[in-house]
């Protein structure tokens, strides 16, 4: 399912960015794959921020014009795809002070829904560009490890929350051809934003993904559809949806 195209005619907000822990535990084959771009992003994220003067409220940030909703300084790779940002130093240093910003287990989260500005809270951005407004924050998409800091974001979600993006994403690209990620829709998923894998999607584990979707008959998640059954691009990125199919808050393919 297009989440992007699909809830596009509702006016709210729908990304979770959390700060990445230093100690985050990363598998040794995504940590290899995403070396380059780590080390890319290290000198932004571990200390940069303090050698640097200038704005340091949100409000006055936005009020200059230096909080874009769509940062259109990443640059765009040979095949006219999208990068992911560097951390912007006042934004990254004026993050706490936002409103939306909530604490569990020593880290801080941005719920964009409870942001205070009313532009951010109805804005809709697809899972790219949701990301890439919490890079520039030295931040990212939130991934769930445990059952109880999942358990404690679902208590912030109310009826004017359908979905938010999580960092969750299908390893379909260049150097996923291993053996073990296959079946890719049970082994193939993993956090983006710590290179974690995924429990399988069949097994005890934990996750949550949804029973049931768009397909006649019902199928579990992750099912694929706009692929399969619509001809379109494979549902590669993780949203939590918010009883959109009935099915409470359940994660699922997009």
């Amino acid at each position: 399912m297009n989440i992007h195209r699909t809830l596009l005619c509702l006016a709210v907000i729908v990304t979770l960015c959390c700060v990445v822990p230093s100690n985050a535990q990363f598998g040794n084959f995504f940590r290899d794959l995403l070396r380059p771009l780590n080390n890319l992003f290290r000198p932004v994220t571990n200390g940069f921020r303090s050698f640097f003067g200038g704005s340091n409220s949100i409000t006055a940030l936005r009020s200059e014009g230096r909080d874009p909703l769509f940062p259109a300084d990443c640059g765009r790779d040979d095949d006219g795809k999208g990068k992911l940002c560097f951390g912007d130093p006042d934004l990254c240093r004026a993050r706490t002070g936002m409103a939306g910003i909530n604490r569990f287990g020593g880290r801080n989260y941005y719920m964009s829904w409870q942001d205070s500005s009313a532009q951010v809270r109805n804005t809709k951005w697809d899972w790219f560009n949701a990301r890439n407004y919490c890079r520039k924050r030295c931040m990212d998409l939130v991934s769930f490890e445990t059952q109880q800091e999942y358990d404690w974001v679902k208590g912030f979600i109310n009826v004017n929350v359908p979905y938010f993006w999580t960092s969750g994403r299908l390893c379909d690209f260049d150097g996923c051809d291993r053996p073990d990620f296959f079946p890719k829709n049970i082994n193939g998923w993993f956090w983006s934003a710590n290179q974690a894998r995924l429990s399988p999607t069949n097994g005890s584990g934990f996750h949550d993904w949804s029973f049931t979707g768009g397909f006649q008959p019902a199928q579990k998640q992750p099912d694929n559809r706009e692929e399969i059954q619509q001809g379109g691009e494979s549902e590669s990125c993780m949203a939590v949806l918010n009883n959109f199919y009935g099915d409470g808050i359940k994660w699922h393919d997009v």
